[in-house]
């Protein structure tokens, strides 16, 4: 009985020790792990780790973090990057509609002989005068995209109608009720235009969803950039003649009232030619005074023979006397003096000194006249040569096909673009991620 129960007492010992022998293992193993980690930095997860380790507990518990920021970065890359590029890819080759450009090239020259490369050196230095062929080929450059110029096309062809047909493409149809503004912005991405200093040369291209509409607003185009510059020129031609055309007529304004001035005088002295009237009257006091030296000598030889009362003495004497009354009555005509000077008027030699005066004025209104109307012809001729015209030798002409749009180019750029922004939102992603580890 004592045997047994030394045996029944030995059997707990035995499974005691068992069972202590495990536990002394697991606290083994618990103070290597706590002192492992006290030897290791700890890691705080990012909230996108324990999003991920939130899922991945509901889906599935043996996915890792890492492998499921792979999952997010193919998501990403497919919907950043694929997606958009099969988007492209549609537009490109399904959805765009072709588009034709007609193009032409032209110049603009002038009738002087002016070098191209006097132009291209005042390009550059900034002092191209307003006369100068490049001024008005830059001035043309921009009237191609002005709102003038599509106001008078759309005056001769439909614009609004040619592009928003419903046919044309969502990207590029325009809004049939758009305003001016708009269409002004449209038209900008539908026609290029280009200016090469070294040669002269203008060149542009418009476009269109038609081989004709594209011929006939590039026609158009080129008409009324024709009719520009003929306006510039013939507005230059004005301005460079105009100061000639306001001295000719300031010259002869001027003739005119000194004209006026002399037919008033003639008409107040009743002298045509009062010089001339002066000259005979002169004449004619030297024919008296010779006639009265004359009569006088034969007076005093008479006097030598004869009594004082003698009939030849007495008729020299009278004759002696209506000469002296007739010099003078000519003298006070001459002089304007003397007792009948207030019946007579001025004397010819104060009218002489006025038409003198008039005369000066005459002449020198006359030459001054004959040299602006000689200045007037010399700005015309001036402004004739270097009249400007646009020399078109490259006109526009029908499409064949339609080179627009660039359909594999476009594809390819969209995918490449959508690649590159999608790897730059992937570096600053994980550059974010680890500065904040």
């Amino acid at each position: 009985m004592s045997e047994k129960s030394d045996v029944k007492l030995a059997a707990p010992e035995k499974s005691k020790a068992v069972n202590s022998q495990p536990k002394t293992e697991d606290a083994a193993s618990e103070t290597a792990k706590q002192v492992k980690e006290q030897k290791e930095p700890r890691v705080i997860p990012l909230r996108i780790d324990r999003a991920a380790a939130a899922i991945v507990r509901k889906t599935d518990l043996n996915m890792r973090p890492r492998q499921w920021r792979r999952l997010l970065l193919k998501l990403s890359f497919a919907l950043c990057v694929l997606l958009p590029g099969l988007l492209g890819a549609l537009y490109f080759f399904v959805i765009a509609s072709d588009r034709y450009a007609a193009s032409a090239s032209f110049s603009v020259r002038s009738m002087d002989a002016t070098p191209a490369g006097g132009d291209f050196l005042g390009a550059i230095a900034g002092l191209s005068s307003v006369g100068t062929t490049t001024t008005d080929s830059f001035i043309l450059l921009e009237y191609l995209k002005s709102r003038e110029l599509i106001e008078k096309v759309q005056s001769e062809f439909d614009l609004r109608s040619a592009f928003s047909n419903s046919n044309i493409d969502f990207l590029y149809r325009l809004d049939a009720d758009a305003p001016i503004e708009d269409v002004v912005s449209y038209w900008g991405s539908m026609i290029t235009a280009s200016y090469e200093n070294t040669s002269s040369i203008l060149t542009f291209e418009v476009q269109a969803f038609t081989a004709e509409d594209a011929e006939a607003i590039a026609s158009l185009i080129v008409k009324y950039s024709q009719e520009l510059i003929n306006k510039l020129s013939e507005s230059a031609r004005q301005d460079a003649v105009r100061f000639a055309q306001k001295e000719v007529a300031t010259a002869e304004v001027r003739l005119k009232v000194i004209r006026e001035e002399m037919r008033k005088f003639r008409s107040s002295s009743r002298a045509v030619d009062p010089a001339a009237s002066a000259a005979a009257q002169l004449q004619l006091v030297t024919g008296i005074e010779s006639q009265l030296i004359e009569l006088r000598a034969r007076l005093g030889t008479l006097l030598a023979s004869l009594d004082e009362d003698a009939l030849p003495v007495v008729q020299i004497r009278k004759q002696i006397a209506s000469l002296e009354k007739q010099m003078i009555e000519r003298q006070t005509e001459v002089n304007g003096e003397g007792q009948d000077a207030s019946r007579i008027g001025r004397g010819l030699s104060s009218l002489l000194s006025d038409y003198e005066k008039l005369q000066v004025d005459m002449e020198f209104g006359q030459k001054s006249y004959a040299a602006a109307l000689s200045s007037l012809e010399r700005a015309r001729a001036e402004a004739d040569r270097q009249q400007r015209f646009l020399a078109v030798f490259v006109s526009p002409g029908i499409p064949q096909t339609a080179i627009y749009p660039y359909r594999f180019i476009g594809a390819t750029l969209t995918f490449v673009i959508a690649l590159i922004l999608w790897s730059i939102g992937v570096l600053i992603a994980y550059s974010v991620r680890d500065s904040m580890r």
